[in-house]
């Protein structure tokens, strides 16, 4: 108060100015409000009211108290000097204050608010003036009471004496702090500042005080920034705080305390990242937050050669960085050096300990890391590697995958964030990528690569084959179809090219089985234990020379359970179980073939499909199995929906199942489901169609059944007529409409024939009868039991009964009584006897009929073995004295008869047969091969069945010319082999011009078994009335070649016949089979019961029904169909 009230009557300072002079002092801004009211009235001279204003009524100030320039409060706060001091109620309390500073507020509210006064209060005024009379008063309230009259009393005190105020000294050593630590920098420099008299260093810290509390950036006024001497360590605290040049500061203070200007100095030079004596730095001892920054700095910032320090140190350093919160970079450093100083001193387990417990940083350097980690003892630095790789960035990846010290399952795991990623990183390490996926049997990662770039597939021709073979799938079909077309690539490069370091030799000849090579390799059974040696070696024996091409069951078990206990690679172990389940695919392949299709295959193919991760191959070769043979695997649904639910196939699939588990309604729907999608061709949806109708037909499910006939009318052709009536006569009959039902059968046996009679003139004359062939709708009565599988019996036999009566009324020829006969005897108990004598007497008239009354009794089921027995000798006995009167084409009926098929075999059939000759010329071999195609091994088949004496093989001239003709084109032959392991060096030295003509030759010569009496057949057969017969029959099935030329011509140009300006046809070589087959279908052929044409030739096989019922002969076009016509 003494300093302003001095500046305000400075002898040049007019009144009015004294309030403004004073605003601007430090020591104003450092006075307290409370004491500003008495600095105010003694600048503003207020006088005490007169006398004669006290005693108005309405009394009002006189004079103001500091009014001028005086600023509105702020809401709540008062703008009167005279309201900051104490009420008289607070001034009368002893601790408000000091007694003149009490006694100066009471005369305040005394003088000045008189109204307010309450004479109670005048004794303690009284005893105030007593104390101050008796001990004077500090000299500002002497000058007060000079120039205010309001505290005038106080001029009349004595002065007290007043002890000269010295500052406190400073205590520079508290300057040894981090100034980054708020908190403790505004402790400290309150602390500093109130050591100083000096008020502007008070005004201005006050300030800076702000900011640092609020975290502003520091504006500090060049007062605290340029003292002088103890003060000086206040400027320095505020500079290194804002980050402003400390130098001449420091320089200030080291004239007062030269090692705290040291200390803050190499602070100030590590913070900014400059490390003088990093050993000394490090090694400070203080305590004080300075020398524990300091610590931190140096820390922050080692020399490489810190790295060499002991396991110990590093770890001190550690907890430095740690406790000081230092980025993770910082202390990743120290940990790979403290890691490798554990490792140095052969503390491995300590060394794992400190690795597991740390997490890495995407971008971590691992330079140091791997090479120790690769060295650490256990799998426990491993497993946390295999952690921190989802974190990683690409960098720190393609270090542990280009690592070949790594444990492969870790680079794997990094290669495989990296594929996922792409980009550049991704391209980088492919080449690490390939033998590491090849390793660790990523075939759908190692999958993609090779798609991703034809060059893959050249450079990398191994991995592209083991990858077609083994690959599974699963949901990404295409995946693995363009896998396989990189292997046709591969293939080509192959034979240029070592095995890879990843295969080992028993994987190289494991493949290679897989692509065809010779079993006999020894490379396949280095790994073998004795049991495991004994299987290979009698799978070898069967699948040699003299084998009959079937691995036994037992044999495959023994190979499976050594492949189990040995110690093989996952490659190694993969090919084993691939070559097994193809083996025993295989087998059951050819039960299948040789129509032995029981429990075991069945069980065979579940076994197989069970596998984990079963590969593609296998399942599009079982789909081809069940496609053929209607085999029910709940497996394969399962597979199918599991990894594509969506395809046709699990349809197919489906139906299958439903099929065998008798869900007739269920199979028939879905095998039209399946035949209406597109991924099936026109030959296969026809077929799936067919399937459809048959089920429905079991199922009693006639309305669906006919109208998937008319919707479907290429079915016509593929359906017996007999079949179509017996769908329309059930339909027609199940509608209640039985009368109609009865007249569709009199109308399928409604014929015409000419006959000559004389008329009135005695002239003979010629002209149409009609008559009904009853004996065909008698053979009728049977339909339903002429089939592997009897067809439902009503409501079709009860509507051929009741046409059968209709025609016998009126009718009493011979023939219609043995027919009335044979039904009135059957509907009893026939003897045997009874049974040979009608159907003797039956013969004399026509052949056929007497057999058939046979036939007709033995599968009447009234009839036990025995006497089954002595029928069939008595059917035998008959048909060896009618033989040459009974057509080929008649004998198809004669089922109880051990009858062989003669078997025409077409061009295509012969060329399959050729080519695997060919591949026997060129050392390879199908024995663990996959049919993926489905093609099947039709040609091996009819050959065994010709050896077995149950089929004919014939081969006319045009099929043989044919053959050698097609075999001139050796590149086309050549061709046969591009998707094969064989090169074409090799291909051209073997295949040659001699070679292919003597398998030729070989091949026509086996197919030959039967060689015709007359001949002159094929000459007889192509005749004019076969011809026109020919041309009409292909020109009712117009609309079935236009669509099977259409599918043909998607794979290329085929040759075709044109008939009516539509070159739609079959070429001239096929319709000249088709006349011979005619030809020797009308002929009676001896020991021969039918006549078939095995082909898989669509323009045979989609119409193969027609062929059967119009001219007598069939079609095999496959071992399920040609098994058929064995049984029969």
């Amino acid at each position: 108060m003494e300093f302003c009230i001095d500046k305000a009557f400075q002898p040049n300072v007019p009144k009015n100015k004294r309030q403004i002079v004073i605003s601007k002092i430090a020591e104003w801004k450092m006075l307290e409000k409370h004491f500003r009211t008495f600095v105010y009235l003694a600048i503003d001279e207020v006088e005490a009211p007169a006398v004669d204003e006290e005693d108005n009524d309405t009394p009002r100030r006189k004079n103001s108290v500091g009014r001028r320039n005086r600023r509105r409060g702020g809401r709540g706060a008062s703008a009167d000097p005279l309201d900051w001091i104490p009420s008289p109620e607070e001034a009368l309390l002893p601790d408000s204050g000091s007694d003149p500073y009490r006694l100066a507020s009471l005369m305040v509210h005394k003088v000045l608010k008189s109204d307010d006064w309450n004479e109670d209060w005048n004794s303690t005024e009284a005893s105030l003036r007593d104390s101050c009379l008796a001990n004077g008063v500090h000299p500002v309230w002497v000058s007060i009471g000079e120039k205010t009259g309001v505290l005038g009393i106080f001029a009349g005190f004595s002065k007290a004496k007043v002890e000269e105020q010295v500052s406190a000294e400073m205590d520079i050593s508290l300057g040894r702090i981090n100034v980054e630590n708020t908190n403790e920098l505004i402790r400290v420099l309150e602390t500093l500042t109130n050591s100083s008299n000096d008020a502007g260093i008070h005004v201005a810290y006050q300030k800076v005080a702000s900011q640092i509390k609020n975290k502003r950036t520091l504006k500090t006024d060049s007062k605290l920034l340029e003292l002088t001497g103890p003060s000086s360590i206040i400027s320095v605290l505020l500079q290194l705080a804002s980050g402003s040049n400390a130098s001449d500061s420091l320089k200030e203070l080291g004239k007062y305390d030269l090692q705290l200007a040291a200390e803050l100095s190499d602070y100030c030079a590590l913070k900014s990242g400059v490390v003088n004596d990093w050993q000394q730095s490090r090694s400070i001892t203080g305590d004080d937050s300075l020398s524990q920054v300091r610590r931190l700095f140096a820390w922050q910032n080692p020399p490489a050669d810190a790295g060499e320090l002991t396991s110990e140190e590093l770890n001190n350093g550690l907890d430095i960085l740690r406790e000081g919160k230092a980025k993770q970079s910082q202390i990743e450093k120290l940990l790979w050096w403290r890691l490798s100083a554990l490792h140095r001193e052969g503390k491995g387990q300590d060394a794992v300990e400190v690795l597991i417990s740390l997490q890495l940083e995407a971008r971590a350097d691992l330079t140091t890391l791997l090479p120790l980690i690769a060295d650490l003892p256990g799998d426990s630095a491993t497993e946390w590697l295999n952690q921190q790789i989802i974190s990683l960035d690409e960098m720190a990846l393609i270090q542990i995958s280009s690592s070949h010290n790594i444990d492969v399952n870790s680079r794997s795991l990094a290669i495989k964030r990296l594929q996922d990623s792409g980009g550049e990183a991704w391209e980088q390490v492919i080449p690490v990528a390939i033998p590491l996926f090849t390793q660790t049997m990523e075939l759908r990662r190692l999958a993609r690569i090779i798609i991703s770039d034809q060059l893959v597939a050249i450079s990398h021709p191994f991995e592209t084959l083991l990858v077609s073979h083994i690959l599974a799938a699963g949901k990404d079909n295409n995946l693995w179809i363009e896998v396989r077309n990189s292997r046709k690539i591969s293939l080509q490069h192959i034979h240029n090219t070592d095995a890879p370091e990843t295969f080992s030799t028993t994987s190289e000849a494991l493949l290679m089985l897989l692509e065809g090579s010779n079993i006999a390799d020894k490379r396949l059974t280095t790994l073998l234990d004795k049991g495991g040696l004994k299987a290979f070696g009698e799978i070898r024996q069967a699948l040699g020379d003299g084998g009959d091409g079937i691995a036994s069951a037992k044999s495959l078990d023994d190979l499976s359970s050594c492949v189990k206990a040995v110690t093989l690679s996952p490659m190694e172990r993969n090919l084993f179980n691939t070559v097994i389940s193809t083996l025993r695919l295989n087998r059951v392949g050819l039960m299948l073939q040789n129509g032995t299709q029981d429990e075991e295959a069945r069980t065979t193919l579940d076994t197989i499909l069970a596998a984990d991760n079963i590969s593609t191959g296998l399942i599009h070769t079982v789909r081809h199995l069940v496609l053929e043979h209607d085999i029910g695997l709940p497996s394969l649904v399962s597979w199918y929906q599991m990894n594509n639910p969506l395809s046709p196939w699990h349809t197919l699939a489906r139906a299958a199942v439903s099929a065998s588990k008798g869900d007739e309604l269920n199979s028939a729907r879905d095998y039209r489901k399946a035949g209406d999608h597109e991924a099936f061709d026109y030959e296969h949806s026809i077929m799936l169609y067919r399937k459809a109708l048959i089920h429905l037909a079991f199922a009693s499910q006639w309305k669906e059944a006919i109208e998937l006939l008319e919707a479907q009318p290429a079915l016509k052709t593929a359906l017996t007529r007999r079949f179509q009536l017996y769908l329309r006569v059930s339909f027609i009959a199940s509608e209640q409409n039985t009368d109609e039902a009865t007249k569709t059968l009199k109308e399928f046996v409604r014929r015409t024939k000419m006959v000559s009679e004389e008329n009135a003139d005695g002239e003979m004359e010629q002209y149409q009868r009609t008559y009904f062939a009853d004996e065909e709708l008698d053979l009728l009565k049977s339909y339903h039991l002429e089939h592997a599988r009897p067809l439902p019996r009503e409501p079709f036999a009860g509507r051929v009964t009741a046409a059968f009566n209709s025609l016998q009324k009126n009718r009493r020829r011979q023939k219609s009584s043995l027919d009335t006969r044979f039904i009135q005897l059957m509907q009893g108990s026939p003897t045997l006897s009874e049974i040979y004598e009608l159907s003797t007497k039956a013969s004399e008239d026509k052949a056929i009929d007497g057999l058939m009354f046979l036939e007709r009794a033995q599968s009447s089921g009234k009839f036990t073995p025995v006497e089954l027995g002595r029928l069939a000798d008595s059917e035998r006995t008959l048909f060896t004295q009618h033989k040459n009167q009974i057509p080929t084409s008649k004998r198809r009926y004669l089922r109880h008869l051990k009858l062989t098929p003669l078997i025409i075999v077409d061009t295509n059939i012969l060329i399959d047969s050729l080519v695997q000759r060919l591949a026997v010329c060129i050392q390879l071999s199908a024995d663990a091969s996959l049919d993926i195609a489905g093609i099947g091994n039709f040609h091996n088949v009819l050959l065994n069945r010709a050896r077995d004496d149950k089929v004919k093989l014939w081969l006319p001239k045009v099929v043989q010319s044919e053959l050698r003709s097609l075999a001139k084109g050796i590149d086309r032959l050549r061709g046969r082999f591009s998707d094969s392991l064989v090169s074409p060096e090799v291909l051209e030295s073997t295949l040659t011009e001699d070679v292919i003509s003597e398998l030729v030759e070989e091949v026509l010569s086996d197919f030959s078994t039967w060689k015709p009496l007359d001949l002159h057949l094929e000459t007889e057969s192509n005749n004019i009335e076969n011809t026109e017969a020919v041309s009409k029959f292909l020109l009712e099935y117009c609309d079935i070649y236009e669509e099977l030329t259409a599918m043909k011509r998607t794979r290329g140009e085929p040759i075709r016949t044109v008939l009516e300006d539509k070159d739609i046809y079959p070429e001239a070589p096929d319709l000249d089979i088709i006349k011979i087959a005619m030809h020797l279908a009308n002929q009676a052929l001896p020991g021969i019961g039918t006549v078939l044409i095995a082909t898989r030739d669509g323009d045979f096989t989609l119409v193969a029904r027609a062929f059967e019922e119009q001219f007598g002969f069939g079609i095999a076009k496959n071992s399920r169909t040609l098994n058929l016509w064995i049984r029969t």
